[in-house]
């Protein structure tokens, strides 16, 4: 963004200069005699006046004293004839920063520009360095100019290159006084969890009114050594961090502590780690026993099947032998499952047709149900279209679904004349929209409030609590949601909705019974 740039000119003249400044991004005011330059001086404060030693504008150096003495912070350039040269070497004893000969090049007009920019610059570094700029204001005079100037500019760069390592530090950095009140933070903290200069920690973190009991930073101030203590903060848009935070004392010219610095490191991933593989323990513990209940199964299968084999008994052949099946079958379910849940991955996506995504899954629903004597039914809406998605997480996850409402159909009342699958598939918009409908036993409240609940299992010994967790994490994974609507000996459905490209966070669960779809059952 350029400067405000007064001319005090000729209107020739002012039109060619104001159309080079224009050139490059400046700002031009006109004046065509002294008092309306300084009128314009006092409402508009330009960085920088251009001031040509014309005849109609009267004495031109009185207007150059007068400029630097009302408004100092205005740096002027003078213009003058060659054969005036020695007006333009006076007009620096009046304050003016520097001085033209006309006619005057783009090229010494550009570079006159950024030396009265330059100057500028110094002389604020200089007036805030020795306090004549109180809360960010103006002085009413510049210091003067001299040696301490390069000191002062010097000192100012170090401050600036402090402040850059300060904002910089791959940490988030808080520094707080006596009364818990956040007096700084570096551009990390105010990027995750806003300005919060002013406020008081323990409101910001804790929504307390008062100081948080054994507080690292209050032991800090008693005894000056740094103390370690983990936190969670959350950030503006509400993520959850894990951060490990040290205290620092800072101490004033006298030594004495007036401000610690809290450092903040942020140790989310490691937690998730932790956290996942202490799951992956509880996993292990947790299917053992199911495990070797199912090994005991698959041992009685064999034991039939063998005993059918020597007596000749064919019936009771097939029978262990489809008890042998259903007991694999299971074992590879769980295996698959811990696998899935073992190996936490990123979602690779590509482009997919949703009907055939939907056919290669009720391939697998539809061998479940029909070996087990199950209707099953695929229905697909026209133009389906495409949809971004990995197909090697998804497609599990759908088919996770699909055998538990075998399991639910199987596990019902025998006698029911039909148990049917439906799996239907459909558009709204840019969401697919996936219904797996059974009419087997049915869910009650506690089993439709924990089913995604990592370990929940309704089926005992045969299941690992993981297969729909793993479906509603992959779903959720993609930006979508599950919802489901059961009753006891009614059956369930399952309404999962996907995006058409993945989303950053996952759908609304959508509320109420989904039963008031015209689903055929």
């Amino acid at each position: 963004m350029g400067d405000k740039i007064l001319l005090i000119a000729p209107r020739e003249l002012g039109r060619e200069l104001a159309a080079q400044l224009s050139g490059w991004g400046h700002t031009s005011l006109f004046a065509a005699d002294a008092e309306e330059a300084l009128d314009l001086a006092f409402r508009h404060k330009p960085a920088i006046s251009i001031l040509d030693d014309g005849s109609d504008l009267g004495e031109a150096l009185e207007l150059v004293r007068r400029f630097k003495a009302e408004h100092p912070w205005t740096e002027t350039i003078f213009l003058a004839e060659l054969a005036d040269i020695e007006r333009g070497a006076r007009a620096l004893e009046f304050g003016a920063s520097d001085y033209l000969i006309k006619p005057v090049s783009p090229h010494r007009l550009g570079v006159a520009l950024r030396r009265a920019q330059d100057r500028l610059v110094v002389r604020k570094k200089l007036a805030y360095l020795s306090g004549h700029i109180p809360n960010g204001g103006l002085p009413a005079a510049l210091p003067p100019l001299g040696e301490e100037t390069t000191r002062a500019a010097r000192l100012y760069d170090t401050l600036q290159q402090y402040q850059q390592l300060f904002d910089e530090v791959p940490c988030y950095i808080s520094v707080l006084d006596h009364n818990f009140t956040i007096t700084a933070t570096n551009r990390r903290f105010k990027e995750e969890f806003g300005d919060l200069v002013g406020k008081t920690c323990h409101d910001v973190y804790q929504g307390r009114c008062e100081g948080c009991p054994d507080c690292p930073v209050a032991d800090t101030f008693v005894d000056g050594q740094s103390h370690q203590y983990e936190q969670v903060l959350r950030a503006q848009d509400g993520r959850r961090f894990n951060v490990l935070t040290w205290t620092a004392p800072l101490r004033d010219a006298q030594g004495e502590i007036n401000q610690v610095m809290e450092m903040s490191t942020d140790i989310t991933q490691i937690r998730k780690l932790q956290d996942h593989l202490s799951s992956l323990g509880m996993v292990i513990s947790s299917i053992s026993h199911g495990v070797k209940g199912l090994l005991t199964a698959l041992d009685g299968g064999m034991y039939k099947v063998r005993a059918g084999l020597e007596r000749g008994d064919m019936d009771r052949v097939s029978k262990g032998w489809e008890l042998v099946e259903r007991m694999t079958e299971r074992i590879r379910r769980t295996v698959l499952d811990i696998l899935y849940y073992a190996k936490e991955r990123e979602l690779d996506t590509e482009q997919v047709e949703v009907a055939d995504f939907a056919k290669g899954v009720a391939v697998a629903g539809e061998y479940a149900a029909k070996k087990h004597g199950l209707d099953f039914k695929l229905v697909l809406a026209p133009d389906l279209g495409r949809f971004e998605v990995d197909p090697n997480a998804l497609n599990p996850a759908m088919i996770n679904i699909l055998e538990n409402a075998v399991d639910a159909c199987l596990d019902d009342d025998k006698d029911k004349p039909r148990r049917r699958i439906l799996f239907q598939v459909s558009r709204e918009d840019d969401v697919l929209v996936f219904d797996i409908v059974d009419n087997g036993k049915g869910m009650d409240h506690e089993t439709l409030e924990n089913m995604f609940t990592l370990f929940f299992t309704s089926k005992g010994s045969a299941g690992t609590g993981l297969g729909l967790f793993i479906a509603n994490d992959t779903v959720q994974q993609h930006g979508g949601s599950i919802t489901v609507d059961s009753e006891p000996g009614e059956g369930s459905h399952f309404h999962v909705r996907i995006p058409e490209h993945p989303m950053a966070m996952p759908w609304e669960r959508a509320p109420g019974p989904l039963k008031s779809k015209n689903l055929p059952f």
